[in-house]
């Protein structure tokens, strides 16, 4: 749900010491950084989609979270055990504005990915639109066209006389045009009233994510930054850029 976001940085990271030799570095003293940003980070990301022990990265496609938990106790509560994220690698990203200096190192850019989907257990109980639902079972969901932001705000340290990167805050905001939503047996026993409450869900898929998503990009910029950081601790400034 894309979603990708901060595992691009940390796969240019990884490009500085990885075996294959098309990954392109970039320079932070080019000109022309953000742009290649822009084209060549992505192209890592795709190379590294089904991860690489060695080098400490995780299988990207589709991506594996335990679980996620949403909602207020008090309307409705989800929670989504062994989910599969398809999708986050086919993202594009656009307009970054990077700067990697002591002083202000940052990273901001824009993305665009045609569609992901999220697979997993759930449970859901509570209050959604006119039903009281207290379902459990198979979950899909499929957003399209998801319009990405991305903002990342880092730090330099020491580690064995050697710089690293550290990210310090990941703020990830993403806006699909179309969403599906398919919750199997949500009205557990009734099979023809489940497919109603499918169909209204459906009708009303925007209203309804946009109640829970900011709450599930919370979740995936945590994700996120935590395995980034697991890799940059490893790798030292110089070996993620060019000169």
């Amino acid at each position: 749900m894309r979603v990708v976001s901060v595992v691009a940085l940390f796969l240019t990271a990884v490009a500085a010491k990885s075996l294959p030799a098309d990954i392109v570095r970039c320079s932070r003293s080019d000109p022309n950084l953000n742009r290649c940003l822009d084209v060549h980070v992505m192209e890592a990301v795709r190379k590294f989609a089904g991860g690489n022990k060695d080098l400490g990265i995780s299988q990207l496609e589709p991506l594996l979270i335990d679980k996620i938990q949403l909602g207020d106790p008090d309307t409705l509560q989800q929670e989504y055990n062994n989910v599969q994220l398809y999708g986050i690698t086919s993202a594009t990203i656009l307009n970054s504005r990077a700067n990697f200096s002591d002083e202000n190192c940052h990273w901001d850019y824009e993305s665009v990915t045609p569609s992901t989907r999220m697979e997993a257990d759930y449970k859901v109980k509570g209050r959604l639109l006119l039903f009281h639902i207290d379902g459990q079972g198979k979950y899909n969901n499929t957003l399209y066209e998801l319009q990405g932001q991305h903002s990342f705000k880092c730090e330099k340290y020491k580690k064995k006389n050697k710089t690293h990167i550290r990210i310090t805050d990941h703020v990830f905001k993403f806006k699909p045009k179309r969403v599906v939503l398919d919750y199997d047996n949500i009205i557990v026993g009734n099979k023809q009233l489940s497919e109603e409450v499918r169909k209204t869900l459906n009708e009303n898929s925007l209203a309804i994510y946009s109640d829970f998503g900011p709450a599930l990009e919370k979740v995936m910029a945590s994700v996120w930054m935590q395995n980034v950081n697991r890799v940059f601790s490893r790798v030292p400034e110089d070996e993620l850029f060019l000169p």
